[in-house]
Protein backbone atom coordinates (compact mmCIF):
# COMPACT_ATOMS: atom_id res chain seq x y z
CA UNK A 1 0.00 0.00 0.00
CA UNK A 2 2.81 2.26 1.08
CA UNK A 3 4.47 1.89 -2.45
CA UNK A 4 0.86 2.34 -4.16
CA UNK A 5 0.89 5.87 -2.41
CA UNK A 6 4.15 6.79 -3.16
CA UNK A 7 3.51 5.64 -7.29
CA UNK A 8 0.56 7.86 -7.19
CA UNK A 9 2.08 10.95 -5.44
CA UNK A 10 4.71 11.01 -7.99
CA UNK A 11 2.14 10.89 -11.05
CA UNK A 12 0.89 13.71 -9.58
CA UNK A 13 3.90 15.56 -9.10
CA UNK A 14 5.34 14.36 -12.28
CA UNK A 15 1.50 15.48 -14.30
CA UNK A 16 1.89 18.91 -12.97
CA UNK A 17 5.76 19.62 -14.10
CA UNK A 18 5.01 18.35 -17.56
CA UNK A 19 1.49 20.15 -17.67
CA UNK A 20 1.39 22.95 -20.03
CA UNK A 21 2.07 26.62 -19.94
CA UNK A 22 -1.01 28.27 -18.74
CA UNK A 23 -2.87 30.27 -22.22
CA UNK A 24 -3.77 33.81 -22.70
CA UNK A 25 -7.23 34.57 -23.64
CA UNK A 26 -5.86 34.35 -27.20
CA UNK A 27 -3.95 30.74 -27.03
CA UNK A 28 -0.79 31.77 -26.60
CA UNK A 29 1.55 31.82 -23.71
CA UNK A 30 1.35 34.71 -21.87
CA UNK A 31 4.95 37.05 -22.68
CA UNK A 32 7.21 36.91 -19.63
CA UNK A 33 9.07 39.92 -18.41
CA UNK A 34 12.40 39.55 -19.59
CA UNK A 35 14.75 42.16 -22.33
CA UNK A 36 17.48 41.10 -24.64
CA UNK A 37 18.65 44.02 -26.81
CA UNK A 38 21.94 45.47 -27.97
CA UNK A 39 24.14 45.81 -31.24
CA UNK A 40 25.16 44.13 -34.68
CA UNK A 41 26.53 46.71 -36.22
CA UNK A 42 29.98 44.68 -35.68
CA UNK A 43 28.46 41.83 -37.35
CA UNK A 44 25.77 42.99 -40.28
CA UNK A 45 26.40 44.78 -43.17
CA UNK A 46 24.16 47.52 -44.34
CA UNK A 47 21.35 47.72 -44.90
CA UNK A 48 21.03 46.57 -41.61
CA UNK A 49 17.01 45.71 -42.03
CA UNK A 50 18.25 43.01 -43.97
CA UNK A 51 18.92 41.01 -40.73
CA UNK A 52 16.53 40.00 -38.54
CA UNK A 53 17.40 38.54 -34.69
CA UNK A 54 16.04 35.91 -32.71
CA UNK A 55 16.40 34.86 -28.69
CA UNK A 56 16.48 30.34 -29.18
CA UNK A 57 15.55 29.14 -25.24
CA UNK A 58 18.92 26.96 -24.57
CA UNK A 59 16.56 24.96 -22.85
CA UNK A 60 13.80 23.87 -25.34
CA UNK A 61 15.62 24.67 -28.76
CA UNK A 62 12.72 26.44 -29.63
CA UNK A 63 12.54 30.15 -31.30
CA UNK A 64 11.27 32.85 -28.27
CA UNK A 65 11.17 36.23 -30.02
CA UNK A 66 12.11 37.50 -33.40
CA UNK A 67 12.66 41.00 -34.25
CA UNK A 68 14.67 42.63 -37.44
CA UNK A 69 17.02 45.48 -36.94
CA UNK A 70 16.59 48.87 -37.32
CA UNK A 71 18.44 51.17 -39.39
CA UNK A 72 21.29 51.35 -36.57
CA UNK A 73 21.60 48.17 -36.44
CA UNK A 74 20.43 47.79 -32.80
CA UNK A 75 17.33 45.09 -31.68
CA UNK A 76 15.31 44.28 -29.06
CA UNK A 77 13.65 41.16 -28.07
CA UNK A 78 10.66 41.67 -25.34
CA UNK A 79 8.70 39.81 -23.52
CA UNK A 80 10.98 36.84 -23.27
CA UNK A 81 10.54 34.09 -19.64
CA UNK A 82 13.30 34.10 -17.64
CA UNK A 83 15.39 30.92 -18.85
CA UNK A 84 18.75 30.79 -20.91
CA UNK A 85 18.99 32.25 -24.53
CA UNK A 86 21.18 32.24 -27.21
CA UNK A 87 20.99 35.01 -29.64
CA UNK A 88 21.44 34.53 -33.66
CA UNK A 89 21.73 37.29 -36.09
CA UNK A 90 20.05 36.06 -39.43
CA UNK A 91 20.44 37.05 -42.92
CA UNK A 92 17.66 37.92 -45.83
CA UNK A 93 18.10 34.49 -46.88
CA UNK A 94 16.82 32.79 -43.86
CA UNK A 95 20.86 31.89 -42.66
CA UNK A 96 22.02 32.12 -39.28
CA UNK A 97 25.34 34.34 -39.71
CA UNK A 98 26.26 34.66 -36.02
CA UNK A 99 25.33 33.14 -32.62
CA UNK A 100 25.90 34.82 -29.17
CA UNK A 101 25.81 33.93 -25.77
CA UNK A 102 23.93 32.46 -23.76
CA UNK A 103 22.64 35.15 -21.66
CA UNK A 104 20.88 34.16 -18.59
CA UNK A 105 17.59 36.18 -17.76
CA UNK A 106 16.70 35.61 -14.45
CA UNK A 107 13.52 37.09 -11.98
CA UNK A 108 16.32 39.46 -10.63
CA UNK A 109 17.97 40.67 -13.85
CA UNK A 110 15.49 40.07 -16.65
CA UNK A 111 16.81 42.77 -19.01
CA UNK A 112 20.22 42.84 -20.46
CA UNK A 113 20.57 45.29 -23.51
CA UNK A 114 24.15 44.97 -23.29
CA UNK A 115 24.06 42.07 -26.00
CA UNK A 116 26.63 43.02 -29.07
CA UNK A 117 26.93 40.38 -31.75
CA UNK A 118 30.63 40.45 -33.33
CA UNK A 119 31.25 36.29 -33.56
CA UNK A 120 34.21 37.82 -36.26
CA UNK A 121 36.01 39.51 -33.02
CA UNK A 122 37.64 36.93 -30.43
CA UNK A 123 36.82 37.46 -26.84
CA UNK A 124 39.47 38.86 -25.00
CA UNK A 125 39.96 36.22 -23.34
CA UNK A 126 41.54 34.17 -26.17
CA UNK A 127 43.73 37.17 -27.20
CA UNK A 128 45.13 37.13 -23.89
CA UNK A 129 45.58 33.03 -24.09
CA UNK A 130 46.94 33.75 -27.46
CA UNK A 131 49.76 36.49 -26.33
CA UNK A 132 50.94 34.07 -23.54
CA UNK A 133 51.47 31.80 -25.93
CA UNK A 134 53.77 33.81 -27.78
CA UNK A 135 55.71 34.66 -24.48
CA UNK A 136 56.19 31.26 -24.23
CA UNK A 137 57.78 30.41 -27.58
CA UNK A 138 59.61 33.58 -27.39
CA UNK A 139 61.10 32.36 -24.29
CA UNK A 140 61.92 29.20 -25.58
CA UNK A 141 63.94 30.29 -28.88
CA UNK A 142 65.31 33.09 -27.12
CA UNK A 143 67.09 30.80 -24.74
CA UNK A 144 69.68 28.57 -25.79
CA UNK A 145 67.71 24.96 -25.32
CA UNK A 146 67.05 23.50 -21.76
CA UNK A 147 68.54 24.12 -19.24
CA UNK A 148 70.40 20.79 -17.36
CA UNK A 149 71.85 20.72 -13.91
CA UNK A 150 75.48 19.91 -15.49
CA UNK A 151 75.47 23.63 -16.68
Amino acid sequence: MRTMKAGVAMAVIGGMLLAPLPLNAAGRQDAGPGVLGGTAKNEAKQPYTDYTVRARDVAQGTIAATVPLDNEAKFSLAGLTTTNFLVELVNKNGKVVCTEGPYLLTQAAPHRTDVNIACGVPPAAWLLLGAAAAAGVTVGVVSDGPASAAQ
